[in-house]
């Protein structure tokens, strides 16, 4: 058989391979995405579950400032919100807000800032116009952090972060598989400054998380704080 054959029934099965693909993609991406009808629900239905107060020793990072930990569950999801201080003129309260989510839970595994903007009725004061898209990146010990800053262009900071962390990074919360953060701080100094709730020497650390004679007790080998 001549070689210009060969290769010509070649590149016919190639194509005919991408036409294929091209026909079942969107088949294969509805069946792997979750419904999202069946997602709307699930979520609703979290939103019908109160808020409970809960010690602060329940909170699931460890953080000095944290001033009340609100928390809510249904089925394989929990959400907890931490209040945080806000001297500032800036309106509303700082705030973390995780999401504690199970295998099984839709979306676990797809990190999106959209999901946590959601469970908070949109994005804070003064990132009403956040596009979902944080402009700053960093990594530490835990992965990375990505936030967004602004500023008043004198020393008042606001950021808004976002991380995400797994199993391998620090015992999560039950039987979670990932826990999401968002950050909303606004406080009069730097960025760095406002950052400091959502670093790795804070989000390795459940509030529980202390020896009887007050250091603070890894939740992971994995999570140790930096030198």
């Amino acid at each position: 058989m001549k070689r210009s054959t060969v290769v010509e029934r070649a590149r016919v099965r190639r194509i005919a391979h991408w036409q294929l693909w091209w026909l079942l993609a969107p088949m294969l991406l509805l069946g792997c995405e979750p419904h999202s009808e069946l997602n709307t629900r699930f979520w609703n239905a979290l939103d019908r579950v109160s808020f409970v107060s809960l010690p602060l020793t329940e909170a699931w990072v460890r953080h000095a400032d944290v001033s009340l930990v609100l928390e809510r569950r249904y089925r394989s999801i929990a959400e907890q919100r931490l209040l945080l201080p806000n001297t500032t003129s800036i309106r509303g309260e700082n705030f973390i807000l995780m999401i504690a989510q199970e295998a099984r839970a839709p979306g676990v595994g797809r990190f999106s800032p959209g999901l946590l903007l959601a469970r908070n009725d949109g994005p804070p004061e003064p990132f009403v116009d956040f596009d979902g898209q944080p402009t700053s990146s960093r990594q530490d010990t835990l992965g990375w952090l990505h936030w967004s800053q602004w500023t008043n262009g004198t020393d008042l900071t606001c950021v808004l972060a976002f991380r995400q962390l797994d199993a391998t990074d620090r015992i999560l919360p039950g039987k979670s598989s990932a826990l999401d953060m968002m950050l909303r701080n606004c406080l009069y100094g730097t960025a760095e400054e406002a950052l400091e709730p959502l670093i790795d020497i804070h989000t390795g650390y459940a509030a529980i998380a202390e020896h009887p004679n007050g250091n603070q007790r890894m939740l992971s080998p994995l999570a140790g704080p930096r030198p």
